[in-house]
């Protein structure tokens, strides 16, 4: 079992930092949990962590938001490679474009972190590495790998992958997958909009990465692209008489950059990504649609020096960053394009058994003005097995254009709108009495003021600045290996989401979550694992006269390696097929059951 001293994270503090000394919650899924989970897709694998709620609007394909610790999903940063990938337009991030396959590492840094990322990081990070290269893990310099499986309700999948390292030390890794599933019908028959038939998905993606180490420092690029078809419901109505009921999604995300080595205790990186999403509606047999193109460009410079005197080791960076959203569309906007630009700084400092991490960035925003945000925080060895820390910050959104500037009979933008602000804190404690054992807990508040949210008493609606949320939450993760063929966690998460304004809980928020997972390896070759995952009642409305049932779901996989180089691969999803929804009026997956195969060359 990987220990924690082991760990070494990049996102909380967009540098590389040992885990064990992070002085803010962070949590790591790396490639092997991946593969061992019996998820589908990238919601149904972060549902079951401590801290992350994830909202759907039915199953594999349908559009779904991830938030951390009570915030919403706005106010969430999701990257991709330290790429930013939300839509301009509505704030959203296509997570079911995002393959499993393709996914290497995700870190989830939890708290305020816009005074290291700026706009949305309210309840935190979630960053998703894809597939690098290197030396394969049997030792040679190349290496093939091809996946194929079956699922019910009926789909399939097939994927493959090729790394390695070139005689001249060029790192690279090629992988593509197609996806595919009838679905089922994602409504309930008292939803509106319900149309009794079966929603499926189709997904293609391609995913890339070159890197080449030199004397004076480093190059690379690495991207993602995937296009999807979703089917949904949207029974034709008064306000909606065509019904458009699919949508094709184009993700793509990419960036290339350069590390300047200065000497051993400077060093420099320059990096210019791009990110698109581009989304159009449209109905079978009908000519109208309607299209969302969001594209986003970014220049970052950065520099970072470490020294040391006595007994204590500096490290200090400085960077810009600069990036340009524009959109595009059938939609009517006042304005589609904006540019924003940041000045951020960081100071850390390690002191024997004492870590100390600050940061304060500076952002401009063309529409709004401007944003200071900072944090600080702590970390000290209380001894060498138990870890205490604690932090502040604070964060900001930025309305998107569709708050701002969307102009339909339906809805209308405000352009008053300003951004919604935050201060958070969480104190924690990790205790790692061997290397078989791992217990980590946190407390923390969030408070967010000037809150956005689209008023629907009006006609059209509009949004404004109308909230002000109170987030109290506790979360602990408990980790333990029995012996070399036994191991288990468990999780707990007790939030209360409260809206200041009206003394409600907020809307479709969990207040309280469990999970409990145990893997078992029988055989040399056999390996299984099972687990369980709990949610709480949760209201759907602000009102809080509709409350949302409670529900359990089991999953379980087991892997049987044929031989060194090919795997076999059983998973449920939803044993038992709870029926449950996490929006009202939306029914969760049932039963999903897929066989695979894969074979390394």
């Amino acid at each position: 079992m990987t220990t924690l001293d082991r760990i070494v994270v990049t996102t909380p503090l967009r540098r590389a930092s040992s885990l064990e000394r992070s002085t803010s919650s962070v949590t790591v899924i790396g490639e092997e949990e991946i593969r061992q989970s019996a998820a589908v897709d990238l919601p149904s694998l972060l549902k079951t962590y401590a801290g992350v709620s994830v909202s759907m609007y039915g199953g594999i394909g349908a559009t779904s938001g991830v938030a951390l610790r009570g915030t919403k999903a706005e106010q969430t940063l999701v990257l991709v490679n330290g790429v930013r990938v939300s839509s301009a337009t509505s704030g959203s991030v296509s997570l079911f474009n995002i393959p499993l396959e393709s996914i290497q590492r995700i870190e989830v840094a939890k708290g305020a972190h816009s005074a290291q990322y700026g706009a949305d990081a309210i309840g935190g990070i979630i960053n998703i590495i894809t597939r690098s290269g290197g030396v394969c893990a049997n030792g040679d310099n190349s290496c093939t790998t091809v996946t194929t499986g079956v699922m019910h309700p009926r789909g399939g999948t097939v994927s493959a992958s090729h790394a390695g390292q070139t005689v001249d030390g060029v790192e690279y890794s090629f992988g593509g997958s197609l996806f595919g599933t009838q679905g089922y019908d994602f409504t309930t028959p008292d939803n509106t909009s319900n149309e009794p038939d079966d929603d499926g998905f189709r997904q293609g993606s391609f995913n890339y990465s070159l890197s080449k180490e030199f004397d004076w420092g480093g190059v690379y690029s690495n991207g993602l692209i995937s296009r999807a078809r979703t089917q949904y419901d949207n029974k034709p109505g008064p306000f909606d008489p065509v019904g458009l009921n699919e949508t094709e999604t184009d993700t793509l995300v990419g960036k290339i950059g350069v590390r300047l080595d200065h000497s051993e205790s400077w060093n420099s990186t320059f990096e210019a990504s791009a990110n698109s999403d581009n989304s159009t509606n449209f109905r079978d047999g009908v000519t109208a649609e309607d299209k969302f193109d969001s594209t986003r460009f970014g220049i970052l410079a950065s520099t970072e020096k470490s020294f040391e005197t006595e007994t204590a080791n500096h490290i200090v960076s400085v960077g810009t960053e600069v990036y340009r959203e524009q959109i595009d569309g059938t939609g009517t906007y006042t304005v589609k394009r904006r540019d924003l630009a940041a000045l951020f700084g960081q100071y850390s400092l390690e002191l024997g058994d004492l870590s100390f991490d600050s940061g304060l960035r500076y952002d401009y925003n063309e529409q709004f003005g401007d944003a200071t945000t900072y944090n600080i925080g702590a970390s000290y060895a209380i001894m060498p097995e138990l870890t205490a820390r604690a932090s502040y910050g604070t964060g900001f959104r930025a309305p998107n254009f569709n708050d701002l500037y969307f102009q339909q009979s339906f809805g209308v933008g405000n352009p008053d709108l300003r951004p919604e602000w935050s201060r958070s804190y969480e104190v924690g404690l990790n205790w790692q009495p061997t290397d078989a054992t791992s217990l980590d807990m946190a407390f923390y508040q969030n408070w967010i003021k000037d809150q956005i949210n689209w008023d629907t008493t009006l006609w059209p609606m509009q949004p404004f600045n109308l909230d002000r949320v109170r987030v109290t939450g506790f979360e602990a993760v408990l980790s333990h290996r029995f012996n070399d063929r036994w191991g288990g966690k468990a999780s707990i998460d007790v939030r209360k989401p409260i809206d200041e304004t009206t003394g409600n809980f907020v809307p479709r928020q969990d207040r309280f979550k469990a999970s409990a997972e145990v893997d078992f390896q029988a055989t040399e070759k056999l390996h299984l694992k099972a687990g369980l995952f709990y949610v709480g009642t949760r209201f759907a409305d602000a009102n809080n006269t509709d409350k949302m049932s409670s529900y359990t779901t089991v999953d379980v996989s087991g892997a049987y390696r044929l031989d060194e180089q090919s795997e076999l691969k059983l998973s449920v999803e939803n044993l038992f097929e709870e029926k449950y929804e996490r929006i009202k009026g939306y029914k969760a997956m049932g039963r999903t059951i897929t066989l695979s195969f894969s074979r390394t060359f």
